[in-house]
């Protein structure tokens, strides 16, 4: 399984940090080992200096000095190199044990020496190398950041909005330029705009052929509908039902493809609209006036609001549309009556058609608005399950929502909200 990466933002700077902070960390380790070397070559210096004193007998043993300097003379000792350790309130001392120069005795010279002010000079300067990594770890992280914001962050939120700005109707025309962003991401956006291009001929290609097969069926299908209403006019009794079966399948055949029509004008931004101000009130009338026919006995008006209901902005007749399709929809998918009801809710109009069947679950609401996808409750009965993904880019498009809600007392009341377009009077 493959490891996510962090954000490359903060990924670079730890790394360099760590780079950093990795590079001092030996720097120190390596000069406090050489500090520590050169006080002992200086012990060692020291140690000569008496020897060659005693050589020449310009010194005798024992010396002692008041700065923490001692030699002395010892009997059957042993040989040690220069050593460092720390004494009583912190000193450090360095001591060593070396032969004397044969004179058929077995004498030894052992010299002691205080390096504590040696060692405090040493300190302050790797104390000052620690002081100037700290600074200068902080100058580059700042610098660093400066660096990843003006190279990487900057020049990648501009590749991100240029690319978000590319829509489907737009691919192949909106080609990012090269020449605006650093090499580094060049590669990236010609494989971007390559990706536009091929995506675009393909997108052109499918909207050729939906108008292409959209203009090919209209006319067998208005043949078949025509044809059929005319033998259901002529037809003795025994084939009028066949006829009418013919007919409906015409009918819900030409449905379809209106449907599949405006889906393709939508993906393709080419649905035109016609937005102007509607009285709620008048159009809620109308439209029941138009839909009564599918079922005179079951659809029902809701009684008018007391309080007086706004206008809104939208387009009559895919209003209509999407009223329509949801009303054939209670009708289909339950066996009571169907209301269509009128609200207010805050700045919202609502449109309300309410049914008395199973309602959809909560948890199917968001798919059943996807294309070609049916919910639970419909299972054994007819549909393309394309009605409610129409209606919910049509008030898209119009600027309002497509609201599944159920009733308590049992049924759905999908909803079409619209803002609207002056504010409310306060009661």
């Amino acid at each position: 399984m493959a490891l996510r990466l962090p954000s490359l933002k903060i990924w670079i700077q730890s790394t360099c940090l760590l780079v950093f902070f990795g590079g001092y960390a030996i720097l120190f380790a390596v000069s406090k080992t050489a500090l520590e070397a050169e006080s002992l070559q200086h012990h060692q210096h020291l140690v000569s200096s008496v020897r060659r004193g005693l050589i020449r007998q310009s010194l005798t043993l024992p010396i002692v000095s008041p700065l923490g300097f001692r030699a002395e003379l010892l009997r059957d000792a042993e040989t040690s190199a220069p050593s460092m350790y720390t004494g009583p309130k912190g000193a450090v001392w360095i001591t060593s044990v070396s032969p004397l120069p044969s004179d058929g005795s077995n004498s030894f010279l052992r010299v002691t020496e205080n390096a504590s002010d040696f060692n405090k000079s040493h300190q302050a300067v790797l104390n000052m190398m620690i002081f100037t990594a700290s600074a200068s770890v902080l100058v580059a992280a700042l610098l660093l950041r400066l660096v990843i914001w003006r190279g990487l962050v900057i020049p990648l939120n501009d590749l991100s909005r240029e690319m978000d700005c590319v829509e489907a109707d737009s691919l192949g025309s909106r080609l990012i330029d090269l020449k605006l962003h650093p090499s580094e991401f060049q590669h990236i956006v010609h494989a971007f705009n390559d990706l536009q291009s091929r995506l675009s001929s393909s997108w052109q290609r499918e909207r050729q052929f939906v108008d292409g097969v959209a203009h090919e069926l209209r006319t067998p299908i208005t043949v078949l509908t025509s044809s059929a209403e005319r033998l259901l006019e002529e037809a003795p009794c025994s084939t009028q039902s066949s006829i009418d079966l013919i007919l409906a399948e015409s009918h819900r055949l030409a449905d379809l493809l209106n449907v599949m029509l405006d889906f393709a004008r939508v993906d393709a931004g080419r649905l035109a609209l016609s937005i102007e101000l509607i009285d709620p009130e008048l159009f809620q009338i109308h439209a029941f006036e138009r839909l009564q026919g599918l079922s005179p006995h079951r659809i029902r008006l809701a009684a008018p609001t007391q309080t007086v209901v706004p206008m809104i902005h939208a387009d009559e007749q895919r209003l209509h549309q999407c009223l329509a399709a949801l009303v054939e929809n209670a009708l289909r998918y339950s066996s009571g009556f169907v209301d269509m009801a009128l609200s207010i809710h805050h700045e919202y109009v609502v449109f309300h058609v309410i049914d008395q069947g199973k309602g959809i679950p909560e948890k199917e609401r968001d798919n059943v608005l996807q294309r070609f996808v049916r919910g639970t409750t419909s299972i054994g009965t007819r549909g393309s399950g394309m009605g409610l993904a129409i209606v919910n880019d049509l008030m898209m498009l119009m600027n309002g929502m497509l609201v599944i809600d159920n009733v308590q007392a049992g049924g759905g009341d999908v909803q079409l909200k619209f803002r609207t377009s002056m504010p409310l009077e306060s009661p």
